[in-house]
C-alpha cells in the first residue's frame, strides 16, 4: 500500500492547452479561493477572471490578477472579490418562494467586496461574503460565457420552481479600476421561464455568433439544447436521443458554422451544422 497523502480540495489549477499531451505541474491557485468552483470566464480586455460557485447559496466572484493584468500571470496571485448590489443589504437572486424577489430584465448597479480568508478551511467562503459583506446569493452558478462586455451564466436551480435562470452582468467600462465607483457594472436576471417545458436545470452555455444563448440542460429523463434569443424567446434546438446524460461543453467553431457539444456519458462530441438563420426570431 502506498502512503496516504491528504490535501485540501476546492482550488483552481491551470492546465496548458497544447498539441502534445503531457503532465502539468499541479500548482493550486490558492488566491482564487477555495470553494465549489464550477466555471470561469475571462475578460480579454482586462484579464479579470469571473467565477461561478455550484452551491444552492453560492456567490459570484471575480479575481483581479496583478497589474499589469496580463493573461497567463494568475500564478502570481491577485485579489478575490464577491459581487453585491450597490447600497443593498444581502440580496437574493434565487426568487424562491418565501424569499426576496429580484425582478427579471431589470439591471441593477453592483459593487465588489474583498474576500480576505480565501482559503476558507471551514468551507464557508460564500458565508463570509453573504453574511459579513452582503454579497449577492445565486442558486447553483454553473456555465459561464463572456461576450463583448457582457457575462452570462446559468443558475441551475434558480426561479420560483427551481427550473433555472440565465443571469447576465454588464461589465463596467472601468472594471477593476479606481474609477469603477463612478461607472458601475450592472446585474440582471436575463431569463427565468419557470417552465420545465421551456428550460429545466440550465447548465453549460455559449453565446452564438448571431447573439442567441445556447443552453445545455442537466436533467432527467430528457436533456435538450435550448436557445434563447436576445429578445428572450426560448426554443428547443436539439434533444439527446441517445440516453439520459447531460449535454456539456458547448462551443462554436471560429467561423460560426458548427456547434460542438459533448454528451457527458459515454463521453462523445457532436458537431451540429444547419441553417442557423432559420432559428426563431422576435418577429417570427
Amino acid at each position: 500500500m502506498g502512503e496516504l497523502i491528504e490535501k485540501d480540495h476546492g482550488y483552481i489549477f491551470e492546465v496548458p492547452a497544447r498539441v502534445h499531451v503531457g503532465l502539468a505541474r499541479p500548482v493550486p491557485y490558492k488566491a482564487m479561493g477555495r470553494f465549489n468552483h464550477e466555471a470561469v470566464a475571462i475578460d480579454p480586455r482586462t484579464g479579470i477572471v469571473y467565477l461561478t460557485e455550484d452551491r444552492e447559496d453560492g456567490l459570484f466572484y471575480r479575481f483581479l490578477p496583478p497589474m499589469p493584468r496580463e493573461r497567463g500571470k494568475l500564478v502570481y496571485g491577485g485579489r478575490l472579490q464577491a459581487m453585491k448590489l450597490k447600497g443593498e443589504r444581502k440580496a437574493d437572486t434565487r426568487n424562491w418562494p418565501d424569499a426576496d424577489w429580484m425582478p427579471v430584465r431589470t439591471p441593477l448597479d453592483v459593487e465588489w467586496v474583498d474576500i480576505e480568508n480565501v482559503e476558507a478551511p471551514d468551507d464557508d467562503l460564500r458565508k463570509q461574503g453573504a453574511d459579513e459583506k452582503n454579497a449577492v446569493v445565486f442558486a447553483r452558478g454553473e456555465g459561464i460565457w463572456y461576450e463583448r462586455g457582457v457575462i452570462y451564466w446559468a443558475c441551475t436551480s434558480g426561479g420560483p420552481n427551481k427550473q433555472g435562470q440565465i443571469v447576465r452582468y454588464h461589465v463596467s467600462d472601468q472594471e477593476g479600476n479606481p474609477e469603477e465607483n463612478i461607472s458601475l457594472g450592472r446585474l440582471e436576471i436575463f431569463s427565468q421561464p419557470n417552465n420545465s417545458k421551456l428550460l429545466e436545470s440550465a447548465d453549460n452555455l455559449v453565446v452564438a455568433p448571431w447573439g442567441d444563448i445556447i443552453v445545455c440542460e442537466h436533467t432527467a429523463p430528457e436533456n435538450h439544447l435550448v436557445g434563447i434569443t436576445p429578445e428572450g424567446i426560448l426554443y428547443r434546438l436539439a434533444r439527446n436521443a441517445l440516453n439520459n446524460s447531460e449535454f456539456a461543453g458547448s462551443t462554436f467553431s471560429p467561423d460560426g458554422s458548427t456547434l460542438f457539444v459533448n454528451i457527458q456519458r459515454p463521453g462523445i462530441t457532436l458537431a451540429i451544422t444547419g441553417s442557423w438563420t432559420s432559428l426563431p426570431r422576435a418577429d417570427s
